[in-house]
C-alpha cells in the first residue's frame, strides 16, 4: 500500500475498546475541539503523526481534533504558542526531537524546553542512517572511517540542513570517534537525495523515512543506521554502535505534550488513547512506512527523556559551537 492510503485507512478506522479513564475534575473533558499544534508545514512526517493521533478524538473522546502547523525558527514558534496556552487540555503539541536541540541553536528562548511542557507519552523513534552513493569510495562505515581519519577534513558529507537532527548526529559522531568531516547543508531531503545521487557528495546523514525505494532500485547504498538496535524495515543494514562506535544510539523522536500544569486527569486520558493507538496493528503498518516504531511510556517516562535529551543537546551544541539555522 502507498503511505497515504495506509495513513488514511489508520487514521479512519475506530479505536475500539477504548474506555477513558475518569479523573475528578477532568471527566468532562473535552467538551469543544481539541488543537494539536506543531512547528512545521504541512506533509511532512511531524504533520502526518499529528493527524494520525487527531483522528483518534472522536472515538476516543467524542471531539473533533484539529492539526496546526505553526512552521518557522526550527519549530521553536509551535513550540512557544503552545507553552503560552492555557493548560486545559484544549492545546496540545506535537512535539519533535528538533525540540531539544532548540535550547542549544538559539541565544535566548521565550520558554523553558523542558520545564514549561506537560509530557503525555512518547510516539514514535525512527533512526537516522549513513547513506552512500553507489559508486563512493567506501562500501562500509568502517571504510569510511578509515578515509576520514586518513584525510581529516577532506571528506565532505550532506545532511537535510545546518542544526537539523541529521547535521547534528554527525556532529555527535565525529566528536565522539576524532574524525573530521566537511558539512555541505542541503534544503531538505530531495535536494539532499539528489546531491548524494549525482555525485555532488560521497554520502549523506539523514533519515530513513523515503529512503527504501532508492535503495530497493539500486541508486544508494546504506552503510549504517544510528539507533542501538537494527532497523527492522533493513535488517541487514548494521548499527554504527556495532561496527565503528560502541554505544552510539541516536534517533529523531516525536512525542505528545501540552502546557506546563496540564490536569493529570487529562494527562492520564489522553496517555491511554496514545497506547491503545500504538499498539493497533494498522498504526503499526503506518509508522513501518515512515521509517517509524511505536514507543508509548509514561507521562513520567516522557518527561525525565525531554529533560534528559536537552541537557545533552545543549552540551553537544554548545562544546562543538554549532551555529542555529539561517
Amino acid at each position: 500500500m502507498k503511505r497515504r492510503e495506509l495513513l488514511l485507512g489508520a487514521m479512519g478506522a475506530p479505536l475500539l475498546g477504548a474506555s477513558p479513564v475518569q479523573a475528578q475534575g477532568t471527566a468532562n473533558w473535552p467538551t469543544r475541539p481539541v488543537k494539536i499544534i506543531h512547528g512545521f508545514g504541512p506533509g511532512g512526517p511531524v504533520d502526518l503523526l499529528a493527524r494520525l493521533v487527531a483522528a483518534q478524538f472522536a472515538d476516543s473522546f467524542g471531539q473533533q481534533a484539529v492539526v496546526e502547523g505553526k512552521p518557522g525558527a526550527g519549530g521553536t514558534i509551535g513550540a512557544n504558542y503552545v507553552a503560552k496556552a492555557e493548560p486545559d487540555g484544549y492545546t496540545l503539541f506535537l512535539m519533535a526531537s528538533g525540540h531539544a536541540a532548540a535550547p542549544g541553536l538559539y541565544a535566548s528562548l521565550p520558554f523553558d524546553a523542558a520545564s514549561d511542557f506537560t509530557m503525555i507519552s512518547m510516539i514514535a523513534r525512527s533512526p537516522f542512517a549513513i547513506v552512500a552513493a553507489t559508486d563512493a569510495p567506501f562500501k562500509t562505515v568502517q571504510e569510511l572511517m578509515q578515509q576520514a581519519k586518513a584525510a581529516p577534513g577532506k571528506l565532505n558529507y550532506g545532511s537535510g540542513g545546518q542544526g537539523t537532527g541529521m547535521h547534528l548526529t554527525a556532529v555527535l559522531l565525529q566528536a565522539r570517534s576524532g574524525i573530521t568531516l566537511t558539512h555541505v547543508p542541503y534544503r531538505g531531503g530531495g535536494a539532499l537525495n539528489a546531491a548524494v545521487i549525482g555525485g555532488e557528495v560521497p554520502f549523506m546523514f539523514t533519515s530513513l523515512a523515503g529512503m527504501t525505494p532508492l535503495i530497493e532500485a539500486g541508486r544508494l547504498r546504506p552503510l549504517a543506521v544510528t539507533s542501538k538496535n537494527r532497523y527492522p524495515g533493513l535488517p541487514e543494514v548494521p548499527t554504527v554502535a556495532e561496527t565503528v562506535l560502541p554505544g552510539f544510539d541516536v534517533s529523531a523522536w516525536y512525542a505528545l505534550a501540552g502546557p506546563k500544569g496540564l490536569p493529570i486527569g487529562i494527562v492520564a486520558r489522553l496517555n491511554q488513547m496514545v497506547r491503545a493507538t500504538l499498539a493497533r496493528p494498522e498504526i503499526i503498518e503506518t509508522l513501518r512506512v515512515q521509517a517509524a516504531e511505536p514507543w508509548s511510556t509514561t507521562p513520567q517516562e516522557a518527561q525525565a527523556f525531554l529533560t534528559r535529551d536537552v541537557a545533552h543537546w545543549t552540551r553537544v551544541i554548545r562544546e562543538e559551537k554549532i551555529s542555529a539555522p539561517s
